[in-house]
């Protein structure tokens, strides 16, 4: 049953109202979901889940003024189709982390599996660790912060939004973006189909600094390259026919 307890000292879990934790160890998600509706529908925004034990699919299509807190690691597509919440993964988040985001805020402390942020049209997503493979795949708006090394194919299709990466990308990295930004702060395999190095503005430095700082991450502003989408396979042309089949 939840049962109320003092506010966490973390200020990223700070809010109003008292906090409603729900004991996830012998609930099924079903139940675990329904709980966390429940406490939302009674005027309880601040919730805390513990001993989530990996589970799947929690805290999905949250909305606005939800705070959700994970103490733990969550398992596949954490926190999908929210809708304004601000969630916090008190650990790792297996694949879908945060997949088809309406807006607000997901912050995973650890490390995230395949996909994280696929799809999301607003709002931030912050990886503290690592991604693997496909972060920020086919996503239509949004920020994606990664404090540390991404997976091969990050950034593939994106359509618009940006992705700040901090530490090294796999190969693949900004592969037939459409349109869309990786900032890009270690080194890289190759290069994803029509990816191309574009000069960084102090616009852009402005908004790597103001991310960095916002969410505690440190690096150096001044070491990210900037990639962009070459636009050649906005429209098919017989001479780049190449790199349409490198892109299928």
């Amino acid at each position: 049953m939840p049962v109320e307890s003092p506010p966490p000292e973390s200020p990223r879990s700070a809010g109003p109202g008292p906090e409603i934790v729900i004991d996830c160890a012998d609930l099924p998600t079903r139940a675990i979901n329904q709980a966390v509706r429940d406490a939302v529908s009674a005027g309880r925004a601040r919730i805390r889940l513990v001993r989530p034990a990996a589970r799947h699919n929690l805290g999905v299509a949250l909305p606005e003024g939800v705070e959700l807190t994970i103490d733990g690691s969550a398992g596949y597509y954490a926190a999908g189709l929210n809708d304004g919440a601000t969630v916090i993964v008190r650990g790792g988040a297996g694949w879908g982390a945060a997949e088809s985001m309406r807006d607000g805020t997901v912050v995973i402390e650890g490390d995230a599996g395949n996909a994280v942020a696929a799809s999301i049209r607003a709002g931030t997503v912050v990886v503290r660790g690592d991604a693997s493979t496909r972060a920020g795949i086919a996503m239509k708006g949004g920020l994606l912060v990664v404090g540390g090394r991404v997976g091969p194919m990050a950034g593939f299709m994106m359509q618009k939004g940006a992705m700040i990466v901090c530490g090294d990308a796999g190969d693949g990295v900004a592969d037939s973006m459409y349109a869309g930004t990786v900032f890009l702060g270690g080194r890289h395999g190759e290069l994803g189909a029509d990816a191309v190095f574009e000069e960084i503005t102090p616009a852009d430095r402005e908004l790597i600094a103001s991310a960095l700082e916002r969410w505690e991450i440190a690096a150096r502003p001044e070491g990210f390259r900037k990639l962009v989408a070459g636009k050649r396979l906005w429209n098919f042309e017989r001479s780049d026919r190449q790199l349409w089949k490198s892109a299928l």
